[in-house]
């Protein structure tokens, strides 16, 4: 019996990732190109004496943070070495785009600041599921002003 594909059950899972995938697939080629040239160039290459050799040489970040936060969710019960690598080098890759986006935005050049991370979070419509996390700062007076005008809103709701 052939499989059949029912619809996501919510319009917000609708992704088109055709229209995504090649800058997205064109982008981490570039950013793992230059990481792997940047490591290649740095003195302290994590080699297996290092005191950190528990993690895969080319990983930078924690496998072991990694694994704990996947844990986290009650749905996982166990987390695979192969995954765990695979989930761990995206993460990575996700981090340096994010940086290299905001570098791209930031007023002074050379620093990531908070402004310059929450215009990329803004800007860039694949990175709207950020939006609550990085949201953008406003003044005491702008916060107020929007409590003010959506307060018949809330007081509605109850």
């Amino acid at each position: 019996m052939a499989a059949q594909v029912s619809s996501p059950p919510c319009a917000l899972m609708e992704i088109h990732w055709e229209e995504h995938a090649q800058p997205i697939h064109s982008e981490c080629v570039r950013l793992e190109a230059e990481m792997a040239s940047s490591h290649e160039k740095s003195p302290d290459h994590l080699t297996a004496a290092s005191p950190r050799a528990g993690r895969s040489a080319d990983l930078i970040l924690p496998t072991h943070r990694v694994k704990m936060i996947m844990k986290s969710c009650p749905d996982v019960e166990t987390v695979p070495q192969e995954s765990l690598h695979l989930i761990t080098r995206a993460t990575e890759l996700f981090v340096q785009y994010l940086t290299v986006e905001s570098l791209k935005q930031s007023p002074s050049k050379g620093r990531v600041d908070y402004e310059a991370l929450s215009e990329v979070v803004d800007s860039l419509d694949q990175l709207d599921f950020l939006k609550e996390a990085i949201p953008k700062k406003i003044t005491w007076a702008k916060a107020r002003k929007l409590i003010d005008e959506n307060s018949e809103k809330f007081e509605n709701l109850i």
